[in-house]
C-alpha cells in the first residue's frame, strides 16, 4: 500500500541529536528539506537516499533501536554479535527506505503538536495528509545526554516500529541461530515491508 509506504519513508527519515527546546523548530526546517530532496525530480532514488542519510545519520540512534528491537535476547549476545546485529538491522533499515523511495508522489507532512511524559523523554506528533486522509505519525526521542535527545522509536499509525519488530524477532529466536537471524536481516523482509505490501 503506497500511503503505508510514504509513512515508512518519512518515520525512517527524521532522526535528530537536539537540545529538548530546538526539536520542534529544528524538525519542521528538516522535514522540509526532506520534502525538497524527495519531489527533485532530476535526482534519482540512489542520490536521493544519499542526501537524506547524510542528513540524519548522525541522529538515528540505530544501536539502540536494534537493542530494543531484539529485547531480552540481546543481552545473551558477546560483543562481536550486538555490533554485527546492530550493522544488520541498520543495513536493513536503510534498504527498505531506498527500496521505498520510487512509492513516493507529493504527499505532505506537518507537526501538529508534542507531549513531555517525562523529563527523558520527548513525543513530536505530526500527520502525513494524502489524498484527504490524514495518518498520524509520533517521534518518540529520548534524552541520550544532559544536553541531546535522540529518536528511539517511532509510532505509525498507533503501531510502535520497535514493538513491531521485537514480535518478529521472538518468533524467530526460538527457531532459528543467530546466524540465521542475521541472513534474514540480509534477505528477508522486516515488518515495515510485510505491512507496507498488504
Amino acid at each position: 500500500m503506497k500511503k503505508i509506504i510514504f509513512i515508512f519513508i518519512i518515520s525512517v527519515s527524521f532522526c535528530f541529536a537536539l537540545n529538548v527546546n530546538q526539536i520542534d523548530q529544528t524538525m519542521k526546517t528538516d522535514l522540509d528539506k526532506t520534502l525538497s530532496i524527495l519531489k527533485d525530480k532530476s535526482l534519482d532514488n540512489d542520490k536521493k537516499s544519499q542526501k537524506l542519510f547524510e542528513m540524519f545519520d548522525s541522529y538515528f540512534d540505530y544501536k539502540l533501536m536494534a537493542k530494543l528491537a531484539l529485547s531480552k535476547h540481546y543481552n545473551s549476545l558477546n560483543d562481536d554479535e550486538k555490533a554485527r546485529f546492530s550493522e544488520a538491522f541498520e543495513r536493513r533499515l536503510k534498504k527498505s527506505f531506498t527500496d521505498k523511495l520510487v512509492f513516493y508522489t507529493d504527499q505532505n507532512i506537518e507537526i501538529t503538536g508534542s507531549q513531555r511524559p517525562n523529563p527523558n523523554r520527548y513525543f513530536l506528533d505530526t500527520q502525513i495528509l494524502n489524498d484527504g486522509t490524514i495518518y498520524k505519525i509520533i517521534f518518540k526521542f529520548y534524552k541520550a545526554n544532559a544536553d541531546d535527545f535522540l529518536i528511539y522509536d517511532v509510532d505509525i499509525l498507533g503501531v510502535s516500529i520497535i514493538q513491531t519488530y521485537r514480535s518478529q524477532f521472538n518468533n524467530l529466536s526460538g527457531n532459528l541461530s543467530f546466524e540465521q537471524i542475521l541472513k534474514r536481516l540480509d534477505t528477508t523482509n522486516l515488518p515495515d515491508d510485510q505491512t507496507a505490501k498488504k
